[in-house]
């Protein structure tokens, strides 16, 4: 009998290393795989789809995270509002989306050092004199994406209707439908539709409110990835590719 108790332990202990080991390869973190980052595609300079690629500033940033990390990356594209649930149930590794870090938000994910800070902004029809700041939303609707840290904004304003969209090009058209009356979101993304999209009859607003931190979402589980990640953005800005990528996205949104 003690043979073969002895064979039943030894057989436990090398399927229980064998588990093991089977977690390990199916990690993120598994140097033959990719990591998968995932974004809403239409919120430019920060990603946006052209043809069959994407790009803008997070695509390239995770391009060159990937290759500090001597690591392949896929990005893909989901709505906005998708990207905490697919990271969560690890249908991806990271979301690169123009996220800004929120304490709800942080109560769902991890999140990087930050590496850019963001502005809120309203657009309007060139014709609108009555909207100057967040304030003067009351009583407009209000064109928002919807989960943004935008739609925050609106909502906090008494007396404003908001209506939620799932794509800022979405909530533009409806303005310039005149279907809302402001549309409220970052202002690297209201100036790059203005100007860089040349959109016509519509101008950017921006506001006063404090700037808010962008970071990379991780899996909170996932510390081993994002010790990874803070480590090569840590180079990135250290090498002077990171303020290259910033200059190419960001410098001349305006013009």
């Amino acid at each position: 009998m003690n043979w073969k108790k002895g064979l039943a332990i030894a057989f436990s202990a090398l399927v229980i290393v064998g588990a093991v080991a089977g977690c390990g390869n199916s990690s993120s973190n598994d140097a033959n795989k990719p990591i998968i980052f995932a974004g809403e595609t239409t919120y430019p300079p920060f990603e946006y789809a052209d043809g069959d690629k994407y790009k803008g500033f997070e695509v390239d940033l995770a391009e060159a995270l990937g290759k500090e990390m001597g690591r392949k990356v896929e990005y893909k594209s989901m709505g906005f509002d998708a990207l905490i649930p697919a990271l969560q149930s690890n249908q991806i590794d990271a979301i690169a989306s123009g996220m800004v870090i929120t304490p709800e938000r942080e109560k769902q994910i991890s999140f990087t050092k930050p590496y850019y800070d963001v502005a809120i902004a309203i657009i309007v029809k060139d014709s609108v004199n009555n909207i100057k700041n967040e304030k003067d939303l009351a009583g407009k609707v209000v064109g928002v994406q919807i989960g943004t840290t935008g739609a925050d904004v609106a909502h906090e304003q008494k007396g404003a209707t908001v209506k939620e969209f799932d794509q800022v090009t979405t909530c533009l058209q409806d303005l310039e439908n005149g279907n809302v009356q402001a549309v409220v979101t970052d202002e690297p993304v209201a100036d790059y539709y203005i100007h860089q999209g040349h959109m016509q009859g519509l101008k950017v607003i921006p506001l006063g409110i404090q700037k808010q931190q962008v970071a990379i979402g991780v899996n909170k589980k996932n510390t081993e990835l994002l010790e990874q990640l803070n480590a090569a953005l840590e180079k990135l800005k250290a090498n002077g590719t990171y303020a290259k990528l910033e200059q190419k996205w960001f410098g001349k949104v305006q013009q």
